[in-house]
């Protein structure tokens, strides 16, 4: 099971997805398979190795956007959080879907119990991260479609409102 995400570089959008994370990091870019080291540099830079060949690299982020300067080259790459994409997706509707595959570690409430927004409905693990599934907006809960530890796909549906009456 890979994570699959797009990100926007020099105005293109990329596809990507990350095989393997250990030992070696294995990701493929728009169907292009590759792997990759990083290495701590002496001058504050990370040394990149990717496909055997090496290349120093300086990061620094600002706000949702992470500026890369790689071998002389500047790049600014948006980046959207796992932990927050994941709560916004899951909650755009009345639909709670998973945007990523996952485990349920905790259920908070069930079918007709009252929720405001922000309330936590789901404990969720994805990527080795704990992310809150919240309610979106102030309703009632209609169904809670997992149980804990129950595994999940990307775009399952996890849980759904109604408004209250």
């Amino acid at each position: 099971m890979g994570l699959d995400f797009n990100f926007t570089l020099d105005t293109v959008e990329h596809a990507v997805s990350i095989r393997a994370r250990r030992p070696t990091l294995v990701v493929d870019i728009d169907g292009h398979g590759h792997t990759a080291h990083e290495y701590a540099s002496a001058d504050g830079a990370s040394v990149l190795e990717i496909d055997g060949r090496r290349h120093h690299v300086w990061r620094v982020w600002e706000g949702d956007r992470l500026h890369l300067r790689i071998d002389g080259r500047t790049f600014s790459v948006g980046y959207a959080d796992a932990i927050v994409a994941a709560q916004q997706a899951a909650g755009t509707d009345d639909v709670l879907r998973a945007d990523m595959p996952g485990v349920v570690v905790a259920v908070h409430g069930g079918a007709g119990a009252a929720v405001s927004a922000g309330d936590t409905l789901l404990v969720i693990e994805s990527m080795k991260m704990q992310i809150n599934i919240v309610a979106p907006r102030d309703g009632v809960i209609d169904t809670i479609r997992v149980a804990v530890n129950d595994a999940f796909d990307k775009g399952a549906v996890l849980a759904a409102l109604h408004p209250k009456d």
